[in-house]
């Protein structure tokens, strides 16, 4: 156990800091800003707008196939390494990608360098590290992470849009891969550290815990040393409950577990998809670049502040009435435009959308912790996140396909409409518990010598 920083600032506001900004840089670098690149990218490489939206399903499925695996490290304490190496990753694509020449090279630099990165240093990881250091405030505290993600977007689409003015996409690239390495890599390396007890501390900054401890019993003669190690039969009498982690496969008979998943996967691809249109769908609509620019950064905005209001709602009230409410948020900002016609319609819509969109990642962090416990929160998460991909990966390329065949994302919007209506319906079925699971097993009352450890 490391010994406590000379601090009177409860160490997880800074784990909150790094989380924020390892999702502002690989969400707001890898993600946001393709909307900006989108006609360069065409422009450049051809394929219409289906060919680049294919490289972000790409990007998708890569990282969501690595996420199990990346949930069950974080489980176990690894998540500075994790962070270090998505770090040099991610800057390592980004610069990649400003020497792409085609199609195939864009996708291979977005599926391996890009996708590795963005998922080592955000996404499961930044959820996992602030929801072991949050219990209470878990809610607000993964809204106020997860800001990082929204701010992201309000700043860097119409940035983007300038640097790509000024020095071209690839230069801009160039310039986004140094960043990373300036910013995030010394943030990881300084603060990140696993959960509140490595060091001597209980989560949400309380002066004492009721939840478990998780460091682990030693075996018999495992102890520090110099300490006299206990005889094995009364260690396993006098050893306290201990919270096991949840089997790998385990999840997949809760039926809490594919309520979020199909809940989370409907509203991803829908929202995937008009944020990487809609820049698209503005100039389409007759709107200036720069202008178009700003319907992304309006959706951003508001999912500033709808991480904090949903964050609000719920640690206080309902999670699921709270993620209830934020979907049906996306879904009259999506009925809204279809309909735009003005420039402050289109902004209108794009606010409504962003504030309900704001709340989906520390609502769906949130119903993970409420339904799984803290102590298998990485595992749930990585579990559940290749589970998304089939639906998830579809938004993208889907909605370039309908532009290319139809010249309109008309048909786009109201399939995504659709989906917010359905995810809407298929929320009733979740059914939290009373309280957030703690996975104890029970020590047995005694054992004899060879009984070895108890499970974990």
């Amino acid at each position: 156990m490391r010994t406590p920083p000379a601090s009177t600032v409860f160490h997880g506001w800074k784990i909150i800091g790094v989380s924020f900004l390892a999702l502002f840089v690989s969400v707001g670098f890898g993600f946001y800003s393709f909307g900006a690149f989108f006609v360069a990218l065409t422009a450049e490489f051809g394929g219409g707008r289906t060919g680049v939206g294919i490289g972000l399903a790409v990007f998708g499925i890569t990282n969501g196939l690595v996420a199990p695996f990346l949930g069950h490290a974080l489980d176990h304490g690894h998540a500075r390494r994790i962070m270090t190496v998505g770090t040099w990753l991610l800057a390592a694509g980004l610069l990649l990608t400003a020497v792409v020449q085609n199609l195939v090279q864009f996708y291979l630099v977005l599926g391996t360098f890009l996708a590795l990165g963005a998922a080592l240093v955000g996404g499961v990881t930044a959820s996992t590290l602030v929801a072991n250091w949050f219990v209470r405030r878990r809610a607000m505290a993964l809204g106020i992470a997860t800001m990082g993600i929204s701010l992201s977007g309000v700043v860097m689409a119409p940035v983007a849009t300038r640097l790509i003015d000024w020095v071209g996409w690839r230069g801009t690239f160039v310039l986004y891969g140094a960043l990373t390495l300036l910013f995030v890599l010394p943030a990881v390396r300084r603060w990140v550290v696993d959960r509140p007890e490595d060091l001597g501390l209980h989560p949400d900054g309380d002066a004492t815990s009721n939840v478990p401890e998780w460091t682990p019993t030693p075996a018999p003669g495992e102890g520090p040393a110099g300490v006299e190690p206990v005889a094995p039969a009364l260690a396993v009498a006098a050893a306290p409950p201990r919270r096991r982690r949840l089997d790998w496969i385990e999840p997949l008979a809760n039926r809490n577990f594919w309520v979020i998943t199909l809940v989370v996967s409907m509203n991803f691809c829908s929202n995937s998809a008009i944020l990487t249109h809609v820049i698209a769908h503005a100039t389409d609509l007759g709107f200036a670049p720069i202008r178009a620019a700003f319907s992304l950064s309006a959706i951003a905005a508001m999912g500033v502040l709808g991480k904090v209001v949903f964050g609000w709602i719920g640690d206080r009230l309902s999670s699921r009435g709270a993620l209830w409410l934020a979907i049906s948020l996306q879904a009259t900002g999506t009925t809204v435009l279809l309909r735009a016609e003005s420039y402050p319609g289109l902004i209108a819509a794009a606010a409504v959308f962003g504030l309900g969109m704001g709340g989906m990642m520390p609502l769906w962090g949130t119903l993970i912790g409420a339904c799984f416990g803290r102590r298998s929160f990485g595992r749930v998460m990585g579990l559940m996140s290749p589970m998304l991909l089939p639906i998830q990966i579809l938004g993208v390329p889907f909605a370039g396909y309908v532009f290319d065949r139809f010249g309109s994302y008309d048909l786009a919007f109201t399939v995504f409409l659709s989906m917010y209506v359905s995810a809407m319906l298929i929320l009733t079925l979740l059914r939290l518990p009373d309280q957030e699971p703690t996975g104890m097993v029970p020590a047995p009352a005694a054992a004899p010598a060879s009984a070895g450890r108890p499970a974990e």
